[in-house]
């Protein structure tokens, strides 16, 4: 009964992963191909790049062309400086023209190069927004994924009280029967055998709906199968101010808030460019004609190439040029603020996070001896009452505080993991980590 109770209370360890096993690495994987965030992000850096491309600077000419014609039919009196009358009915007269343009903005008060420049720090920001989106998911993706590692574990866990338990309730039953325990003992190991399997089918439940998460993020169907893997290591080297000074260099919302505020300084010099005049070149060849049954022209036919430049200055423009220069300053001020604030906040965050993990690692230990513990004890009271000398309530305490202690260090061994990736994450290295 002993060495059943010990093949059913220490779990073997070691252990190689079946193939079948979604790994963390691999559930990366597929998120990055199929979440529908990030994808819709990735779609959003095209637009960017689309939006910084040359075919949308303005630094290219416009060519035009264009073509028409009228055909008039009328009722004609006409009467010369001679005194000579002529009157026509039905008199046709018929125009025509074709022309192709060239138009080119020779010089536009340099609008058009620090609006190239913004368009491009846009493509650079809209970047950072999609990492920020790829890290967020990813995040939460590894919560997802160790929350399903913990409840398989705990399943495993529950399967092995419940083995105990069954060793238990027929133990007690052969005692029963050899008059030598009470049916209070029975009716005890046969009601904790019952609480021990409705807990099995709750928390299945419980694993199901977070299965149903994680598919939800990986993007597949809610009956796809999979397991996960329950074996963790821990990255080694971790200190706080290290994590500090890479979050001020790799920091995604940090660096946000830095381009954004190279933005705003671009929009300053955008927005003077209404103070300096414009200067336009444009070319035309065009073809027109014209034929009429009455008058002293009846046919008339061009053909040329015109030219021009014209230089264009707004003195005044009711104040829109100075109010979009005033409202830029005042986006600059608060940009730097923002600036500001985010490394507060950045620097407040690294102490939480390092501190939140720092704890976790300290529980971890704690709880890896306090189950180191509790498997002692229940190996020392199954001897004891198979001797008799304790009660199976008594044997049932250390059963129970053993399952209580497995699970607590489970949850501390995945969210320790946990604190160790949201603090890469504030430092710009949650990506490489994964």
């Amino acid at each position: 009964m002993i060495i059943l109770f010990m093949i059913a209370a220490f779990p073997a360890v070691g252990q190689s992963v079946p193939d079948s096993v979604l790994s963390l690495p691999k559930a990366v994987q597929i998120t990055m191909q199929r979440n529908y965030d990030i994808r819709i992000a990735k779609n959003n850096i095209r637009i960017a790049e689309n939006n910084a491309g040359v075919l949308n600077t303005g630094y290219l000419p416009q060519l035009v062309g264009s073509a028409g014609g009228t055909y008039n039919k009328n009722n004609s009196d006409l009467t010369f400086f001679t005194g000579d009358k002529v009157s026509r009915e039905g008199a046709v007269s018929k125009t025509y023209n074709a022309a192709l343009g060239l138009n080119y903005r020779l010089f536009d008060g340099m609008n058009r190069h620090y609006n190239n420049k913004v368009l491009k720090a846009d493509y650079s920001l809209s970047e950072l927004q999609a990492r920020a989106v790829i890290e967020n998911t990813l995040i939460a993706l590894v919560r997802s994924y160790y929350e399903v590692a913990n409840l398989s574990a705990r399943i495993e866990n529950i399967k092995r009280t419940i083995n105990i338990s069954n060793i238990r309730y027929n133990y007690v039953k052969d005692q029963y029967f050899y008059g030598q325990a009470t049916e209070l003992d029975l009716l005890n190991s046969e009601v904790d055998l019952n609480n021990d399997s409705i807990n099995f089918i709750n928390t299945r439940r419980e694993l199901e709906l977070a299965e149903n998460n994680l598919n939800v993020i990986l993007s597949l169907e809610m009956d796809t199968p999979f397991r996960v893997d329950t074996l963790v290591n821990y990255a080694v080297g971790i200190e706080k101010e290290l994590m500090l000074e890479s979050a001020l260099n790799r920091n995604v919302d940090y660096l946000i808030a830095q381009q954004n505020k190279n933005i705003s300084d671009l929009l300053i010099k955008q927005s003077k460019s209404g103070y300096i005049p414009t200067l336009d070149i444009n070319g035309n060849y065009g073809v027109s004609g014209l034929n009429s049954d009455l008058g002293n022209l009846l046919a008339q036919q061009s053909t040329g190439f015109t030219t021009g430049i014209t230089l264009n200055w707004n003195l005044f423009d009711g104040g829109r040029t100075r109010t979009n220069e005033l409202n830029a300053r005042i986006a600059l001020e608060n940009s730097n603020q923002q600036l500001a604030q985010s490394k507060t906040e950045l620097e407040r965050q690294i102490s939480d996070a390092y501190s939140n993990y720092s704890n976790a690692l300290f529980v971890l230990r704690a709880e890896e001896k306090n189950k180191q513990t509790n498997r002692m004890n229940l190996s020392r009271s199954g001897e004891m009452f198979r001797l008799g000398q304790i009660s199976s309530i008594d044997f049932r305490k250390a059963q129970v505080d053993l399952e209580d202690s497995i699970n607590r260090y489970n949850e501390a061994l995945y969210f320790a993991k946990i604190a160790e990736l949201e603090l890469m994450k504030l430092a710009g290295l949650f990506l490489d980590e994964l």
